[in-house]
């Protein structure tokens, strides 16, 4: 996918002169953007920006003011190809970025952007395209840019439907997370640093993968992984978990057998994750697949 940052330069003059602008907070069932983004075979990954700071400014590397304030990025990845790990060229992309943007000031800057052009259907949707490039992206609400290297109808479309393909309670625990990642029957994955080969991936029912980060910096996983079968969650646990201590082991780091116990289990075919910490080395390969995706 071409990187939504390259073209965001387009407008970044409005962003800069963007006034406060304060978001009214929604009572009742909270919805979340990313909800709607889980259908089969989609990677979603949500980024709790606040949180994220770092990461999120890698990605807007170019845009600095737009990042700083940015609240939430989330994407989904649709995989054009089965190739493993999944490389940013090989994926059809829509996703959302919730933030300080008014609507005006936005597609004001897109409309005197000459790498962009304005376009629009019979139903009264309106957007901006690259040129010559595939990128699409409009702000159809105020605190929120939606853009694309699809279709942006159908993106619009996925957008504006706000379907609840994730359920609540795997939504809030999505938006609780520095980062979260989703997927529901995958047929590939970029790299999470984890070791999995392509034969897992292909035979997991969902995976649901929860990232946060302490007050020292340290990252931990907790991910919930339905398999096929029994038999290839008690599989999956196994290879997890001697990947992991092998990096203990290489690192230096004492363990217990008993902490271990609790941190891997299995209940038929769901293998459940719980406070593994990230090494440094995991943490920078999924960093680089994620601003990568940008």
């Amino acid at each position: 996918m071409v990187r939504f940052c390259k073209i965001a330069s387009a407008f970044v003059l409005a962003v800069v002169v963007l006034s406060s602008c304060a978001t009214v907070s929604q009572k009742g069932r909270p919805y979340y953007d990313f909800q709607a983004m889980g259908e089969e075979n989609v990677i979603v990954v949500t980024i709790d920006a606040s949180k994220e700071q770092e990461l999120v400014q890698a990605a807007f590397s170019d845009l600095e003011e737009f990042a700083r304030r940015s609240r939430r990025v989330s994407l989904a990845l649709k995989p054009t190809s089965d190739a493993y790990p999944l490389e940013a060229d090989a994926i059809s992309a829509y996703g959302v970025v919730e933030g300080d943007y008014p609507k005006f000031l936005i597609n004001t800057g897109m409309m005197y952007a000459k790498e962009l052009e304005r376009k629009g259907n019979s139903d009264g949707l309106t957007w901006f395209s690259q040129k010559s490039g595939p990128v699409s992206l409009y702000t159809p609400k105020n605190d929120k840019l939606l853009f694309t290297n699809g279709s942006y109808e159908e993106s619009y479309s996925r957008f504006a439907a706000k379907n609840r393909l994730i359920d609540d309670q795997t939504a809030m625990q999505m938006a609780q997370s520095s980062i979260a990642v989703y997927s529901l029957h995958p047929e590939t994955f970029f790299d999470l640093g984890l070791g999995l080969p392509d034969t897992v991936i292909k035979q997991a029912k969902s995976m649901l993968l929860l990232i946060n980060a302490d007050d020292a910096g340290s990252y931990t996983l907790d991910a919930y992984i339905t398999m096929d079968t029994a038999k290839l969650a008690s599989t999956l646990s196994q290879m997890v978990r001697t990947a992991y201590i092998a990096r203990l082991k290489r690192e230096k780091i004492p363990y217990k057998i008993a902490d271990l116990m609790k941190m891997f289990l299995i209940e038929d075919d769901r293998v459940t994750i719980k406070h593994m910490e990230l090494g440094e080395e995991q943490m920078e390969a999924l960093r680089h697949s994620l601003t990568g995706m940008l």
